[in-house]
């Protein structure tokens, strides 16, 4: 499940509730969220905030191989 700062489940917000993001979150937070979220595949994005306003985002991602990938065990 993926929240933004405002508190907005952006898997199943409604439209009014991510009106409600774009006027608290500046333009540039939320234009970075989306395409931070678009852009993980595996991984997380954690939203650091400070006296009520977004100061950081961190982003971490994993890299998955496959299992055909593994060394072999002799």
């Amino acid at each position: 499940m993926i929240r933004a700062a405002a508190g907005v489940n952006l898997d199943i917000a409604t439209a009014e509730q991510l009106a409600d993001a774009r006027q608290t979150l500046p333009e540039e937070v939320l234009g970075t969220l989306v395409r931070l979220i678009r852009e993980v595949r595996f991984g997380s994005i954690e939203i650091v905030v400070h006296e009520g306003r977004v100061t950081q985002i961190e982003r971490r991602e994993k890299v998955r191989f496959s299992p055909s990938l593994a060394p072999r065990k002799a």
